[in-house]
């Protein structure tokens, strides 16, 4: 078994999945120097119980500069024997148009969460991509800062970080749960491609955007990202959330080399099946509830 360090080596990015990629803007995020590299700040009870209570899908259409590319399904389940402490988010990435000709992609995440704090104790992957088919389980002792992560039959690795840590999907989720303040910094910690990111996210300005919804307000937040990944980005992605109590990513939108990747989402269904809490009428004012 092999043991690293986060903290003594730079590791490089290796290759992702091209629908996944997105997934690691979505990242859970608090004030800087709100909180030591050992503690995590606990959201709201309030909070949690709005994003953590029942069975939730999310389903969002991928596209690359305006042509289909995939989508990417999020389906939240509660563990029935203990319903409000442990969760399961299982995500399904696929591809489609001419991409799924080329290079069809069909993905699926499993990450199971626990504790206040919603962290990860379980992240299982299961990639089909092209011709590969790759298996890979993270495991995460949080107490202890250890990370073990195997892919396939090799032998497992074991990695050392300095505090509890989420990954793509545990952050997606909990980022929800926590206050996002315009004009605010927060720091993210994501464990992803062998080490602990802290990444910077700034809560810019709330806007009125079309959704799935109707016509909302919806916080944009852009993470700067310290890694580029397979795609070289070339500007920070952006995140629309719907300024209401459910906080629900409605967009994002990442540059890269060529054109650029947008998520938006097109089918909801969870804890609540109403039009969205603060909806815009059209004469730029918030409807009445």
């Amino acid at each position: 078994m092999h043991i690293s360090s986060t903290h003594d080596r730079k590791v490089p990015l290796k290759r992702k999945g091209f629908l996944a990629l997105l997934l690691i803007t979505f990242c859970t995020a608090w004030p800087v120097g709100a909180a030591t590299a050992a503690t995590i700040p606990a959201a709201s009870p309030e909070s949690l119980q709005q994003v953590y209570s029942q069975e939730e899908t999310l389903r969002y259409k991928i596209s690359w500069m305006g042509v289909p590319a995939g989508e990417l399904i999020i389906h939240l389940l509660p563990d029935l024997d203990v319903p409000q402490e442990r969760f399961t988010i299982m995500v399904t990435a696929k591809s489609a148009g001419l991409l799924d000709v080329f290079y069809p992609v069909e993905d699926n995440f499993e990450t199971i969460v626990t504790g206040a704090t919603r962290l990860p104790i379980r992240y299982h992957i299961d990639q089909h991509e092209g011709h590969r088919h790759n298996k890979k389980l993270t495991t995460y002792d949080q107490s202890h800062g250890i990370i073990t992560y195997q892919k396939n039959d090799t032998a497992a690795e074991t990695y050392m970080v300095a505090g509890p840590t989420y990954n793509e999907f545990a952050s997606f989720m909990i980022m929800r749960a926590l206050p996002l303040v315009i004009g605010t910094e927060l720091m993210v910690p994501t464990f992803a491609d062998e080490k602990r990111h802290e990444v910077l996210v700034r809560v810019e300005t709330k806007e009125q955007m079309s959704s799935i919804f109707g016509k909302i307000e919806a916080i944009r937040v852009r993470p700067q990202l310290p890694f580029k990944g397979l795609y070289r980005k070339t500007g920070d992605p952006v995140i629309w959330i719907s300024d209401d109590a459910a906080r629900i990513p409605v967009k994002i939108k990442a540059k890269i080399v060529i054109g650029s990747i947008t998520a938006e989402l097109v089918a909801y269904q969870g804890w609540r099946e109403l039009p969205i809490l603060n909806p815009i009428s059209n004469n730029g004012e918030e409807s009445p509830r």
